[in-house]
This record gives structure tokens, C-alpha cells and sequence, in this order.
């Protein structure tokens, strides 16, 4: 996998999110579909924070774990 400046980059928030099997479902999906997209975990502490920074760097899309769940949906 490449990632170029035009990758799309999606994601899991969470803590913890090292477990989570997310990332390498999606991205076996986007490599075999040839799509230029990423699928990265994000851990945060802070769902205000994580959500912040998810803005700031344009992430496309994300699943969120708990214990944001909750949290996430006051923010977006």
C-alpha cells in the first residue's frame, strides 16, 4: 500500500483501539477494489481532542469504539 497526498484517509477512534481488526478489513477491501484510500487507528483519550484533530487533517470517515461513542455524537 502507497500513500500519496491524494489518499483518502478513514479511521478508528477509541481506547483502546490496538485490537481492533477494522483496519485490516478495510484496507484489504480498498486493495482489492484498487481504491486510493487509507484505513488507520487513532487512539484518543480525549474524544474532544481526537475529534479536533480528525477535522484539522481532513480525515474522511471514521468508526468510533468505545468509551467515545457517547461523547463523539455531542461533537459532529
Amino acid at each position: 500500500m502507497t500513500v500519496k497526498g491524494s489518499t483518502e484517509v478513514y479511521g478508528i477512534i477509541g481506547d483502546p483501539v490496538a485490537h481492533s481488526l477494522s483496519p485490516v478489513m478495510h484496507n484489504s477491501a480498498f486493495q482489492s477494489l484498487g481504491l486510493d484510500k487509507v484505513y488507520v487507528p487513532f487512539p484518543a483519550e480525549d474524544a474532544a481532542k481526537a475529534v479536533e484533530a480528525i477535522r484539522a487533517l481532513g480525515i474522511r470517515g471514521l468508526s468510533v469504539t468505545i468509551p467515545h461513542k457517547e461523547r463523539v455524537l455531542t461533537l459532529v
